[in-house]
């Protein structure tokens, strides 16, 4: 067991012990499996006026590189709490869970997360305020201006180009994104606003 994995049974207090292959631990006592699952995360891909909004990263990982709003869903929050809140936090725009649109998932097994994607599409551009020290800057970009090269490697996974087409025709795909595998799910859907 590493050192950041529990030791005692929540339940009963007894010892956890390996359950085999992988991390899932067992109590040698009450036998309850404890899983050491991924931990769930959140992202927005919010467009305006033919922009995507983005901000710099202030924490690891990926320090100093260019993402969606985004971060960890907490205890008794839907996905789309954690989308408004991480928004608001990171760049101080205020949003409604209905208008985050389920975008893709994001499976990252080299840091034991999985992302859960959303698009925000707003009728026009407000000034983002990045908040430290979750986000050093924050900037509207519009595809020419898209810092490919510096982009937290998870959102990479999109292709830029054609999500501003998408935005721009208002009819979206749904991704699922494994290491290099990327599918794209349709016929398809129209969004209306």
């Amino acid at each position: 067991m590493s050192s950041s994995e529990p030791k005692f049974c929540a339940t009963c207090g007894c010892t956890l012990t390996t359950a085999g292959p992988g991390t899932t631990l067992v109590c040698v006592a009450c036998h309850k499996v404890v899983y050491q699952g991924p931990s769930v995360v959140v992202m927005t891909l919010i467009f305006a006026e033919d922009r995507i909004l983005l901000l710099k990263r202030g924490t690891a990982p990926y320090i100093g590189t260019w993402a969606p709003p985004g971060g960890f869903i907490e205890a008794n929050e839907s996905a789309e709490a954690a989308g408004v809140r991480e928004i608001a936090e990171e760049v101080g725009l205020t949003l409604d869970s209905s208008q985050l649109v389920p975008h893709g998932i994001i499976s990252i097994p080299t840091i034991n997360q999985v992302c859960l994607s959303f698009l925000a599409v707003l009728n026009c551009m407000y000034t983002p305020k990045p908040t430290a020290p979750e986000a050093l800057d924050a900037r509207w970009f519009t595809l020419d201006e898209f810092p490919h090269q510096a982009m937290w490697s998870p959102a990479a996974a999109f292709d830029i180009a054609d999500l501003f087409r998408q935005v721009r025709t208002r009819r979206f795909h749904f991704y699922q994104t494994t290491g290099k595998l990327v599918r794209l799910f349709g016929p398809d859907f129209a969004i209306t606003s």
